[in-house]
């Protein structure tokens, strides 16, 4: 390829990305995100953290991967406050996100059954087909919450001034993030961060990141170096509140150092948020790759977390059972966790393809 093609190869994807408006940073964010996401999962519903034994390494590194991943859900709501904040509400995009929570879900369940990992139950069988009613999809139903609050939440923001807007924020961080610290009882919030409280606090924080850029001027490399100091301390923090608890014989109480809106996990959050926020990918097969991916990534949730699947994914698909004291089970973890993110994201590519198909035929045959 000759020097003027490259040239006009680079100014044709530029000018594609600049079409689509799409931040790259962000959207690696996305993809982190999910995997993320894929991560917890593994550890806690494939039963790592808990059958792991306590004094080896494994369980230290599984505490460490958990800790870094726990911020997968916070930083894909500020994701979508940041955007949101600047983007008129659809009523389209709602019942997108329905339909697509429907189709996977009622989907999955039959080929399950088909294929004999589960047997047909008509009280599973009515779930599936009401996943938003029957609330088998926790973040779905309140991210739509979220979604459809964000045009009044966005009033709010336009009539408040920049100072109002910073007490707002500190208001809403000093009780439903820093006083989480605290026993159940006495927060204002106990979902721990999985509520619609919460999800609006991330909303109006991101808000205002994208208004009036974050406070704290520092480069990409020293945000990132926190998100690092946070997820160790979290680490040391559970191992520590673990052996503690057991000394005394006391139930543990790591998993307070867990919960969404615990204040250290939205500092990690908001340092590995900015510190890809404006980041921009020089190489263009990977922008290419990153913007290919990361419109799919949502369906990896709808997918892996289908109510029936994740009963029998850990145990009867998976085997988690084999990482719990393998030396090679960090290996399994991390090859498992991109395999089902693959998977995945081919199937979600598949569907689009063929909605795309029958939507080009519909136009084809109004025309």
């Amino acid at each position: 390829m000759s020097e003027v093609e490259e040239i006009a190869e680079k100014e044709i994807v530029h000018n594609d990305i600049k079409e689509k408006k799409r931040n790259i940073g962000l959207d690696i964010l996305r993809i982190i995100s999910m995997i993320m996401i894929l991560v917890l999962h593994y550890l806690g519903k494939g039963s790592l953290l808990g059958e792991t034994n306590n004094s080896t390494f494994y369980y230290i590194l599984y505490y460490f991967f958990e800790a870094i991943s726990i911020i997968a859900v916070n930083c894909y709501v500020l994701i979508s406050g940041y955007f949101l904040v600047n983007t008129k509400f659809k009523w389209k995009k709602v019942l997108q996100l329905w339909g697509e929570t429907i189709f996977y879900s009622i989907s999955i369940y039959f080929l399950i059954v088909v294929v004999g990992l589960k047997e047909f139950e008509i009280k599973d069988a009515i779930k599936s087909a009401l996943p938003i009613i029957t609330k088998q999809y926790w973040f779905v139903n309140v991210y739509l919450m979220m979604y459809i609050l964000s045009p009044f939440l966005n009033k709010l923001i336009n009539v408040l001034e920049k100072k109002e807007f910073q007490k707002l924020l500190l208001i809403l961080i000093v009780g439903f993030s820093i006083i989480s610290i605290l026993p159940s009882e006495y927060t204002l919030d106990a979902s721990g961060g999985y509520g619609i409280i919460w999800f609006v606090c991330l909303y109006l924080i991101s808000a205002y990141i994208r208004l009036y850029g974050s406070p704290l001027k520092i480069s990409s490399k020293k945000y990132f170096i926190i998100f690092i100091l946070c997820a160790s301390l979290i680490t040391l923090e559970m191992l520590t509140s673990d052996m503690l608890c057991k000394y005394i014989g006391r139930t543990s109480f790591a998993t307070k150092f867990l919960q969404y809106n615990n204040i250290i996990v939205l500092i990690q959050s908001l340092a590995l948020f900015l510190c890809l926020k404006d980041l921009n990918l020089k190489n263009i097969k990977l922008t290419k790759i990153v913007t290919f991916l990361a419109p799919l990534t949502f369906a990896v949730y709808l997918i892996h977390e289908q109510p029936q699947l994740k009963t029998v994914l850990y145990d009867k698909i998976l085997h988690t059972e084999i990482c719990y004291h393998n030396p090679y089970g960090i290996f399994i973890v991390i090859g498992s966790v991109l395999a089902i993110f693959i998977v995945c994201i081919v199937i979600e590519w598949i569907r689009k393809k063929v909605v795309e198909i029958i939507k080009e035929k519909n136009k084809n045959l109004n025309l």
